[in-house]
């Protein structure tokens, strides 16, 4: 995906950076479980009696996939998130979990690394004493830290939903929700873009493309914003089937939306609908932190 050239952090900077933080930590959390719950059927004892010697201990995580995640990805986000929301020696709870996962990653890449290197330096020296000293240490640490990095990505998510839904109507993250979203948080929710959008928007996916077609309108990108009317439909048809929602409100804002673009040029599309280039779809897309939801920096 070509990433968007950032002038001022957006919304969707920010959305866009943590969801490929996240996707990328998954992929080291599922390999990490997978060969421990492999080397506890092998040896036939439960996951937390397991047992392994360095040269298995360290296969477990990638050093090299953890140092991109962490100088890639996530230190984006954590960037990002620093820039949009500490100010004045406050800052948002989204913002302090993304600071403890950058924290915590940084910590469990130097104990990985500790483990591949130091601890077969230790055996050929013949240094038991630290040899197992330091198998004892990434016993304890690798699973309580991976495990802890695991629940502090699912908080900092639920937080980040928390603050998209006051930015729902940011002109940016409207219509990259829709350029973009599919492929952006297509691991983070069951249903793709549009858990996403009932995460964010009251009425789900529906209301989130809707938005974004009025955003694609009054700028003149009239096939965009048909083709987001098209989805919007159709999430709203599928909805019935699982969502005890009434929908038939947007459905017929949707529908008279749909006959005033497929009537209007591109032109006249900015000329009918270029009031709407005004608040809220079209405001400083930068991203500020709501006096309810800041907190103090915690310093250390």
């Amino acid at each position: 995906m070509k990433q968007r050239r950032v002038f001022s952090a957006t919304a969707w900077d920010l959305t866009e950076t943590f969801f490929e933080a996240m996707r990328e930590y998954r992929h080291i959390y599922v390999l990490y479980e997978t060969q421990v719950l492999a080397h506890a059927e092998e040896q036939a004892v439960d996951r937390y009696q397991l047992r392994l010697d360095a040269t298995e201990v360290s296969k477990l995580l990638d050093f090299e996939r953890l140092m991109h995640l962490r100088n890639g990805a996530l230190l984006r986000a954590k960037d990002i998130s620093h820039r949009l929301f500490r100010s004045g020696g406050r800052t948002t709870k989204f913002d302090r979990y993304i600071s403890e996962i950058f924290h915590e990653l940084s910590i469990l890449g130097e104990e990985q690394y500790k483990v591949s290197t130091f601890a077969e330096e230790y055996r050929r020296e013949n240094a038991l004493a630290e040899y197992e000293s330091l198998l004892d240490e990434v016993h304890e640490d690798f699973p309580r830290r991976v495990n802890a990095i695991h629940e502090l990505f699912k908080k900092a998510q639920r937080t980040l939903e928390i603050v998209l839904r006051k930015r729902r109507h940011d002109p940016v993250y409207l219509r990259s929700l829709v350029l973009f979203g599919d492929a952006t948080v297509r691991d983070a929710y069951p249903d793709g873009v549009a858990g996403h959008a009932w995460a964010v928007f009251e009425r789900g996916p529906g209301e989130a493309f809707y938005w974004a077609a009025r955003s694609f309108a009054c700028r003149g990108f009239k096939a965009e914003a048909l083709e987001s009317i098209q989805r919007a439909l159709e999430f709203c048809a599928n909805t019935a089937s699982y969502r005890s929602v009434d929908l038939s409100d947007l459905v017929a804002d949707l529908e008279a939306f749909q006959q005033i673009v497929s009537e209007r040029s591109p032109v006249e599309l900015v000329q009918t609908l270029g009031d709407e280039a005004l608040e809220p779809l079209q405001a400083d897309d930068t991203v500020a932190a709501e006096p309810d939801e800041s907190e103090p920096v915690v310093q250390g």
